[in-house]
């Protein structure tokens, strides 16, 4: 293997010190939002550098992508245990460290699991024109999924919140919370389905020779901002997967050749798309 198929072992080392170490952190209270800017911004590009690294090793030797769903699956089902095996609970709570060391571990195998699980699906993507119409209705399944009031994701939200925040990554940054001092939690969710769309679209970049370099700075900004504000109340939250969408079809434009009948199909998909997410804020 060449040097930069390693490159995402230095990513997960990153990775990792970053979700164990900023909970230990405790920040005055005025530090909150600078905290949460920085935090943030280091959290995501570590992920991203992380996800692109993983999904140009699984594009060039694609026996890796079963590999690491079930090596990835099994680990994070294995990590769910530690809690009893040790004999935490609410009246024998461990220590801060411990806590960050198995909520880092448990997010990174999930996150692993679903790289890997991605990168299959993204198999049934033969040639870049299918993104077109895959991105959006990806999208569109995630708007459904989570806002609809009958959607499966929002249906376990309201009766299993326990099994939403173990099948998600947390973001850790620094909270609004009242009190002079403020440790360093998270403050958002990430799903385990945003990491599997969002591994399709990447490994679907390198596949087609797409921009691969523009599309990483272009999802680093957005995904950046976007994260601020919700965190701060700005605007409402909405699936990842939706500003994900936005940049990797935005930026790849031109990198596509449509005739005239696909661009009316495309267009009127990105169409129904944002007229489901209105109707749904509406609602």
């Amino acid at each position: 293997m060449r040097g930069r198929d390693w490159a995402w072992l230095g990513w997960s080392a990153a990775y990792l010190g970053l979700q164990i170490g900023t909970p230990l952190i405790q920040v005055p209270l005025e530090w909150v939002r600078p905290a949460t800017l920085v935090s943030t911004l280091f959290w995501m590009a570590t992920v991203l550098g992380l996800l692109f690294s993983l999904a140009r090793l699984l594009e060039s030797r694609r026996w890796l992508a079963p590999v690491l769903l079930v090596v990835g699956a099994m680990a994070w089902a294995l990590s769910l245990q530690i809690p009893a095996w040790l004999g935490w609970s609410a009246q024998h709570t461990p220590p801060m460290w411990a806590q960050a060391v198995w909520r880092g571990g448990s997010g990174y195998f999930l996150m692993l699991g679903a790289v890997g699980l991605g990168a299959i699906v993204s198999w049934v993507i033969r040639e870049k024109n299918l993104l077109v119409p895959a991105v959006p209705l990806a999208a569109a399944i995630d708007v459904l999924t989570v806002l609809a009031p009958e959607g499966a994701v929002r249906q376990i939200v309201e009766k299993a919140p326990e099994v939403v925040e173990k099948a998600s990554v947390a973001i850790t940054a620094a909270p609004s919370v009242a009190g002079e001092v403020a440790r360093v939690m998270p403050i958002a969710l990430i799903g385990v389905g945003d990491f599997v769309f969002l591994t399709l679209y990447l490994t679907c970049l390198y596949r087609f020779g797409l921009r691969v370099r523009a599309t990483a700075i272009g999802l680093f900004l957005v995904l950046w901002l976007y994260l601020m504000v919700v965190a701060f109340g700005v605007v409402p939250a909405l699936p990842g997967l939706v500003p994900m969408a936005l940049v990797v079809l935005g930026v790849n434009w031109r990198e596509f050749q449509l005739s005239r009948q696909e661009k009316v199909a495309s267009l009127l998909t990105v169409g129904m798309v944002l007229g489901l997410i209105g109707w749904l804020f509406w609602r």
